[in-house]
């Protein structure tokens, strides 16, 4: 019997025991398998994002169910324009379950864009910004307007879809004045521009002006206007009144007796 050369013998050996890792490793994973469930997906809103336990599986409408391990799972489910749907579910082994995944739509993505730039854009009367501008507007019919001043406004409806791009392109054309209104738009610029320049002109406070230092109003004397104040009649009456009175009175007093001024001492002899 021929001996096989020690290479050959070792190659064989190497590959029993790699099959002896794989085999076991195989089955380990055939026996999983068997063991994981079934999730069917239903939903009315297509391309809405599926996720697993933070991976995503797929897009909305699933065409067949997804194989997943058993136990408890968290589901997620976005798309922009709509709500997002978060919820748990139970995987059994070898069984399915059912699930309904239904998105509310809410808003619209729009571009407002405009040929002068930095126009305000209204949306329902509300000021959303200034040109060019992306927003994302509520869905339904809206009232759009983009205005400037000097220009004439613009005007537009729209209806926004939920989850859909919407572009809206405001034109904007200079608005003729009357010759009136031009007038008075110049008067009020030359008022502007004279009010600056005399701003410009006025000296900081503790410089002297440059027209030379100016002249510094008298104060006036405390007694300036004193005629005018009725309080001051009424004290000149009083005073003129005291002193009238004061000789008339030390003129009536001159025929009265005097202390010393009487009759003579009468005698107790001549009483009867």
């Amino acid at each position: 019997m021929a001996m096989l050369p020690s290479r050959t013998i070792r190659s064989v050996v190497i590959s029993l025991l790699a099959l002896s890792f794989v085999l076991p490793s195989s089955a380990d994973a055939r026996r999983r398998r068997s063991r994981k469930g079934t999730l069917a997906i239903e939903s009315m809103t297509d391309g809405a994002k599926v996720y697993v336990d933070g991976k995503m599986i797929g897009k909305t409408p699933f065409a067949k169910p997804i194989r997943i391990d058993p136990g408890t799972h968290k589901l997620k489910a976005t798309k922009f324009g709509y709500s997002t749907m978060e919820m748990e579910f139970t995987i059994k082994s070898r069984r399915q379950s059912d699930m309904i995944v239904d998105l509310i739509p809410h808003s619209g993505l729009v571009k407002f864009t405009c040929n002068i730039e930095s126009a305000e854009v209204y949306v329902d009367n509300k000021l959303m910004g200034h040109s060019p501008l992306v927003k994302t507007v509520p869905l339904g019919d809206h009232e759009i307007m983009i205005i400037k001043e000097g220009y004439n406004d613009f005007a537009a409806q729209l209806n926004v879809k939920a989850g859909e791009k919407h572009f809206v392109e405001g034109v904007l054309t200079p608005f003729n004045y009357s010759p009136e209104v031009l007038a008075i738009k110049k008067k009020e610029e030359d008022r502007a521009k004279k009010l600056a320049a005399a701003e410009l002109e006025q000296p900081e406070p503790g410089q002297l002006s440059p027209t030379g230092p100016s002249e510094v109003e008298p104060v006036p004397a405390w007694y300036n206007g004193l005629h005018k104040q009725w309080w001051v009649w009424t004290i000149v009456g009083a005073v003129v009144t005291a002193a009238v009175a004061i000789p008339v009175a030390a003129t009536s007093g001159g025929g009265q007796p005097v202390l010393n001024d009487h009759d003579s001492p009468i005698d107790p002899d001549r009483l009867p």
